[in-house]
C-alpha cells in the first residue's frame, strides 16, 4: 500500500474514531452529571457561531474522508496542492494527527468530570493550573490546532487549507472568550495564573496578551 492509499484509509478510520470517542465521552459525562458538558451559548452569539462552525466542519471533514474511499476522484474537487502531495508529508500529517489525538485523550482523562466544551451559564468547575496547564493555559486548544495542521498535511488541498484557516480563527476566538469568562469567574486567581503561564506553549508569561 502506497502512502496515498494509506493516508486515505488512515483519515477515514481516524475521524470515525474521533467521532466515536467524543460521542461516547459526552454521553457518559451527561449521564453522570445530568447535564451535557457541551454548551453552544445563546443562538446567534459569537460563542454559538464558533461552536456551530466547528460542528459543520467536523461533519464535512468526516463525510469527505469517508467518501474518498469508494470515490477517489473526489480529490480533484478538493483542489490538491501538488508540491505537498508527497509520501513524507502525507505520513507526517498522519503522525501529527495521531499524536494530537493521543494528547487530547490524555487531557480528557486528566480533567475527568471537569472537561467541558464551551462556556456553560452555570460554571462550577475549578481553575486547573497543574499538569499540562502549568506549561500552557490552553493545552486542549493547542492539540486541536496541531491536529488541524496534521489534517492539512495529510490531505494537502485547498479544502483542507480552508479548514485549517477557519479552524485556527475559530480556536483563537474561542480562547479569548474563555479567558474573559475565567477572569470574571476566578478573578485575581486567574489573573495571577495568566501572568505566570503563557497562552500557548512557548514564550514568556503572557502579560501582554490582549483580548
Amino acid at each position: 500500500m502506497d502512502a496515498d492509499a494509506f493516508s486515505r484509509w488512515f483519515l477515514a478510520i481516524f475521524f470515525v474514531a474521533v467521532g466515536v470517542f467524543y460521542t461516547a465521552s459526552i454521553t457518559i459525562k451527561k449521564r453522570r452529571a445530568g447535564v451535557s458538558p457541551v454548551t453552544f451559548g445563546p443562538s446567534g452569539s459569537r460563542h454559538w457561531l464558533i461552536h456551530t462552525t466547528f460542528r459543520v466542519f467536523r461533519v464535512l471533514i468526516l463525510v469527505i474522508c469517508l467518501a474518498r474511499l469508494p470515490y477517489p476522484a473526489i480529490d480533484a474537487w478538493l483542489v490538491p496542492i501538488g508540491p505537498l502531495w508527497a509520501a513524507p508529508i502525507l505520513l507526517a500529517g498522519n503522525a501529527l494527527l495521531l499524536a494530537s489525538f493521543a494528547g487530547l485523550i490524555r487531557l480528557h482523562g486528566a480533567m475527568g468530570a471537569h472537561w467541558r466544551s464551551g462556556i456553560p451559564a452555570a460554571d462550577a468547575s475549578p481553575l486547573i493550573t497543574t499538569g499540562p496547564f502549568a506549561r500552557t493555559r490552553n493545552p486542549m486548544f493547542l492539540f486541536i490546532q496541531l491536529a488541524q495542521l496534521g489534517f492539512f498535511l495529510s490531505l494537502p488541498s485547498l479544502f483542507s487549507l480552508v479548514c485549517l484557516v477557519v479552524g485556527v480563527i475559530a480556536v483563537q476566538a474561542q480562547v479569548r472568550l474563555e479567558e474573559r469568562h475565567l477572569e470574571a469567574r476566578h478573578g485575581a486567581a486567574y489573573t495571577r495564573y495568566k501572568d505566570r503561564v503563557p497562552r500557548w506553549l512557548f514564550g514568556r508569561s503572557n502579560r501582554t496578551d490582549r483580548n
